[in-house]
C-alpha cells in the first residue's frame, strides 16, 4: 500500500506550507505535484483520492495547501494567482531538492490554470493535466459578484465561497487580469492532459476547449460523465487516475 509522509516546505516570502507526499510501496515510476482548486486545500476528497490512486499506479505525488489555505501558513487575503504559481515552483523545488523532480503537474479548476502557467517555467517537467481548469485565471472572478465592483474601486471587500468568507484585496484582481493563458499556451510546447466535466455549471467545457486550441503542444481532452466540479464520487476520482498513469506511459518515455 502506498504510503503518505508528512512534509512542509518554504513557498513564497518563506511562509510555511504543508503538504502529503503519496509514496508508492515501490520506487516511483515519476514524481507529480497536484495543485487544488481555489478556497480547497489539499484534503479536497478528490484532491485524496486522486493522489492516492496515483501512488497506487507508481506515481509519487506531492498534494500541498497554497499560503493561507489548510494547513499552510500565511493570510489568504495577502495570496495573488502569482504567489499560488510561486508557491507550486517551491512545491517542485522541495521534491527535486529532496525527492526527484517532478516530471508531471496536475491541478483541479483554479489549481489546473496555475499548472498551466507553471509549466513552461519548469525545466523538469515534461507534461501537464488540469481538471476542469479555467482557460484564463480571471474567470474565478465570477465567484466575487457584488464584491467586484468594491474591488475595481481598490476596496477591500468579503467574497463567500461553499459557505466560508474570504477577504479580498484590488491586489489579488490586478493579478488576476495581467496573467493571459494564451499567450502562455502558444508557448508551451509539452503535452497537456485536459479533464472537461460533462455539464459543470462552474467552468464550462468552452474552457477546455480554448486549453486544447491554444496549446502549442500535443493536447489530449477526455470528457468526464455523471460526476460534479469536485469528482465527488469514487469511481470517477479513479478513473482520472488511471487516465493520467496512461497519459504519462504515452506520453514520457
Amino acid at each position: 500500500m502506498p504510503t503518505t509522509l508528512r512534509v512542509k516546505f518554504p513557498g513564497h516570502n518563506n511562509l510555511l506550507l504543508d503538504g502529503r507526499l503519496e509514496m508508492p510501496d515501490h520506487e516511483p515510476q515519476h514524481y507529480a505535484t497536484f495543485s487544488h482548486c481555489f478556497t480547497c486545500n489539499k484534503d479536497l476528497l478528490s484532491t485524496f483520492r486522486i493522489s492516492k490512486h496515483l501512488a497506487e499506479l507508481g506515481i509519487a505525488t506531492l498534494r500541498f495547501d497554497f499560503a493561507g489555505l489548510g494547513g499552510s501558513e500565511g493570510d489568504f487575503a495577502d495570496t495573488t494567482f502569482s504567489t499560488n504559481m510561486q508557491d507550486l515552483q517551491a512545491a517542485a523545488r522541495f521534491l527535486a531538492d529532496n525527492y526527484r523532480a517532478p516530471d508531471l503537474l496536475i491541478g483541479h479548476s483554479l489549481g489546473g490554470t496555475t499548472a498551466l502557467a507553471c509549466a513552461a517555467q519548469l525545466d523538469c517537467v515534461d507534461a501537464v493535466a488540469t481538471i476542469a481548469a479555467p482557460s484564463q485565471p480571471q474567470h474565478v472572478l465570477h465567484h466575487f459578484g457584488a464584491a467586484l465592483p468594491q474591488l475595481e474601486a481598490g476596496r477591500e471587500a468579503s467574497i463567500v465561497v461553499a459557505g466560508v468568507e474570504y477577504k479580498i484585496r484590488p491586489q489579488f484582481v490586478h493579478d488576476l487580469r495581467r496573467h493571459d493563458l494564451k499567450t502562455i499556451l502558444s508557448q508551451l510546447h509539452k503535452p497537456v492532459l485536459i479533464f472537461n466535466i460533462e455539464d459543470d455549471p462552474v467552468v464550462s467545457e468552452q474552457n477546455a476547449l480554448d486549453i486544447q486550441q491554444w496549446c502549442a503542444g500535443a493536447s489530449t481532452l477526455i470528457n468526464l460523465q455523471h460526476t460534479d466540479h469536485v469528482l465527488s464520487d469514487r469511481d470517477t476520482a479513479r478513473d482520472a487516475a488511471k487516465h493520467i498513469a496512461r497519459f504519462l506511459d504515452l506520453q514520457i518515455a
